[in-house]
């Protein structure tokens, strides 16, 4: 025990956390979220309860001592022994602190919502499990995965509660499934960006753990692999810290880059099974509800706004919706004095973007010593990514009025003539591309920050 204590206890070398944080005690952890929980509890009205004014001032005190709780992890606390978990530790922080404002300010006094859960009905279909093939069912939990179902086809629809929890039974459930729901999935607190087709299959356990083994591991394996290969050939310096980023050959930049893209999808998509394994046993309860993590093949993706869309997780999606989106709109309808009726696609996709690069530079933040200029690789990415999409968009609309005034014969239909045969493989080879060049700003910091040197064990 003394030795997995010191263990846990001793600072990487190379961990270079906020100036003035101490290590993280398990007071500090568990308090955030318990006092978020207590918070949901109370967060649902009290039908014909006297002292409904009371328990509104104490659940606000109590949801304001949860946000600041959450905000105050990174910046007073890190975790002595990993990088990638102090990283993880100002995710939380920021995501679970922008979650609590939400919830119990912005949803309910600016737009009147709380959110009502969501339950989902599956009835069987005629389809066979060959029907997997079919290219309309292409963005299936099962063919995106590579995986023969062993169940038979349904067809999922939701139904939403008519009213909110008033038995405290009925809350404590409501809130423990509200806090765990990070997306939404489940609630109408959800947004578009959660996307599942009706046409879908039951996964069962087995499923799970044969898309781990044979799919999500060897991925993630070699992903590991080449970063160990890199770090140990080019990187590793004498002492054990690391040199440069760019030190690195152009290619290898690039094949780094992509090996580190290559392990966070399949990490997540790790995660995100295990806990659906761990959690099938009690289906059909709400927790046992895992949509897709990732909703369209990768080969599949043909832009850049398509990747963000449907080929990334959405974990962040309502953080980036009502700190990004939403603000970026605004200031859009506002410049332009467009009405609230019309699209403020600009903002839309900035504001996303600015908002995500905001909450990833913070958590490099805390691991590269709070050297703000060390910290504004994710800011690059995400910025190169936004004008990217903004761009791709332009050029999209302004490829499709030309080709539309110049058919190729006048019996060619709008749809046909839109269309060229290479426009897939352009698209591919653009998304890649932007992807990898920009994410040299994020490997960049990630060699800085010692997080590549913890992923391959040095």
């Amino acid at each position: 025990m003394d030795q997995i204590f010191a263990t846990l206890t001793a600072s990487r070398p190379d961990l270079k956390p906020i100036p003035g944080t101490t290590p993280l005690t398990p007071l500090a952890a568990v308090l955030p979220p318990l006092t978020y929980y207590l918070a949901l509890i109370l967060l649902p009205p009290f039908p014909d309860q006297p002292n409904q004014k009371l328990i509104s001032i104490f659940r606000s005190v109590l949801a304001l001592t949860a946000g600041s709780l959450f905000f105050r992890l990174p910046l007073e606390y890190h975790v002595p022994f990993s990088v990638g978990l102090t990283y993880q530790l100002a995710l939380v922080g920021i995501y679970g602190g922008c979650r609590v404002l939400d919830a119990f300010f912005i949803s309910p006094y600016l737009f009147g919502h709380i959110p009502r859960r969501v339950k989902y009905h599956q009835e069987p279909r005629s389809e066979t499990p060959g029907a997997w093939r079919n290219r309309a069912l292409s963005n299936s939990y099962f063919n995106l995965h590579f995986l023969q179902p062993r169940k038979v086809a349904v067809t999922e629809t939701a139904t939403t509660d008519e009213g909110l929890p008033e038995s405290w039974k009925d809350r404590a459930s409501w809130a423990l499934e509200l806090e765990l729901a990070m997306r939404g999935a489940g609630f109408t607190w959800t947004s578009a960006d959660v996307r599942h087709t009706k046409k879908t299959w039951t996964p069962t356990a087995w499923d799970r753990v044969h898309s781990i083994l044979l799919h999500v591991l060897p991925v993630l394996s070699a992903s590991l692999a080449i970063i160990r290969f890199i770090y140990v050939r080019d990187l590793k310096e004498e002492g054990g810290l690391s040199l440069p980023f760019d030190g690195l050959s152009f290619p290898k930049q690039m094949l780094l880059t992509a090996a580190l893209g290559g392990f966070l999808m399949t990490a997540f998509s790790l995660g995100h099974s295990m806990f659906a394994i761990i959690l099938a046993p009690l289906k059909p309860h709400p927790l046992s509800y895992f949509p897709p993590l990732y909703t369209t093949r990768i080969w599949d993706l043909t832009s850049v706004r398509s990747f963000w869309s449907y080929g990334w997780h959405r974990l962040f999606s309502r953080l980036f919706l009502v700190y990004g989106v939403w603000p970026g709109e605004w200031i859009e309808r506002k410049i332009t004095g467009k009405s609230a009726d019309e699209a403020a696609d600009v903002g839309k996709v900035l504001g996303g973007f600015v908002s995500s690069a905001f909450v990833h530079s913070f958590a490099a933040y805390t691991v590269v010593g709070g050297t703000v200029g060390d910290a504004l690789g994710e800011a690059e990415f995400f910025a190169g990514c936004g004008v990217a999409v903004v761009a791709e968009e332009i050029v999209k609309r302004s490829m499709l009025r030309l080709r539309r005034r110049h058919k190729h014969n006048a019996n060619e239909d709008k749809a046909n003539c839109s269309e060229r045969w290479y426009d897939g493989v352009v698209g591919r080879v653009w998304w890649i591309s932007v992807l990898l060049y920009n994410g040299r700003h994020f490997a960049r910091g990630w060699v800085k920050a010692g997080l590549v040197r913890e992923m391959a064990g040095a």
